[in-house]
Order: structure tokens, then C-alpha cells, then sequence
């Protein structure tokens, strides 16, 4: 009998906004039901390393979940790569690097940010006037609302109407 193994990541997803430390989700099997997990940095340093114990076990896919933390973040608005994968014991030459079924996701990390808020572009809003308008609620620069939002490609230019995430920070 020939078993299936498969990870899937379900949290967070492509282009998510993340403080230094968040949750992890999916499911998976992987060896001993393990499932491993790096952060990676924007030249593929890794920043943080954990993993998971999949709901199926040894034997079968289950959920899993784990809270990353990233002892030394990066500054806000960088991109990082989140790894999942079924964890590979570690014995030489057996099974790929970094485990199997190797999964990936990109998110933009703001440390220290506690959510974000949506805020709907309106008639004669710049990114200027959109950062005094929240400046009660979070101190936040032109340059990270663009980070937070990859759909503007130029800052001189945002649509009535789309949602923008500005991260809530200190």
C-alpha cells in the first residue's frame, strides 16, 4: 500500500500582512506527523525556524497550526517567504531539502503592528492626505501604506474606490 503525504497552507496567505510574531495554519502530514516551518528574508536568510504536529499523525494528513516568531524582524514593509513542509528527518541523503511537499507563500511583515485597517479611497484622496486622516489611529508613512498594498504601483496614482490596508502601529 503506498500512503500519499501532502501539505497545504492555508494561513496566512499570498501578500498578507504580519506582525513579528503569527500564526501558521494548514494541513499536512510529514514524518512522525511533524510539519516544518521557516520565515524567510528577502536574500533567503532564514529568520525563523519552528514546526507542527499534524492532527493525522504518523499516518495521515491532518490540520495543523503554529505561532512564528521572529526574534530579530526585519524593518516594516518587507517581503518575506513563509516555508511549510512535510519535516525531513534530517539523515543524509534521504528526501529533499528543506522536507517534502514544500510549499510557499510571500507576506509583508510590519513588527510590532497589532492588525490594520481598511480604509476606502474617496474623491481627492492622496496617500499624504490618506496617512494625516488615520494618524490618530496608527503612525504609519506614505512608503509603508505602498508596501501594505501592492496593487499601487505608483504612489501619484490610487482609484476611488479600492480598499487600503494601512498597518496599525505604534
Amino acid at each position: 500500500m503506498a500512503l500519499v503525504t501532502d501539505v497545504r497552507l492555508r494561513q496566512p496567505r499570498t501578500d498578507d500582512l504580519v506582525g513579528d510574531r503569527f500564526v501558521v495554519a494548514g494541513i499536512g502530514g510529514g514524518f512522525e506527523g511533524t510539519i516544518g516551518i521557516r520565515v524567510l528574508g528577502p536574500r533567503g536568510k532564514v529568520l525563523a525556524e519552528d514546526s507542527a504536529q499534524s492532527s493525522g499523525g504518523g499516518f495521515g494528513v491532518g490540520d495543523f497550526s503554529a505561532r512564528v516568531r521572529l526574534a530579530d524582524p526585519p524593518r516594516a514593509g518587507t517581503r518575506l517567504t513563509v516555508q511549510v513542509f512535510g519535516d525531513n528527518p534530517g539523515l543524509p541523503d534521504e528526501g529533499p531539502s528543506p522536507g517534502f511537499n514544500l510549499r510557499e507563500v510571500e507576506v509583508i511583515c510590519f513588527p510590532g503592528s497589532r492588525g490594520n485597517l481598511l480604509y476606502r479611497v474617496e474623491s481627492g484622496d492622496t496617500l499624504s492626505k490618506i496617512v494625516r486622516k488615520v494618524k490618530d489611529f496608527t503612525k504609519v508613512t506614505v512608503k509603508q501604506v505602498v508596501a501594505a498594498n501592492p496593487r499601487i504601483e505608483d504612489p501619484d496614482v490610487i482609484v476611488v474606490g479600492w480598499r487600503l490596508r494601512i498597518p496599525i502601529q505604534d
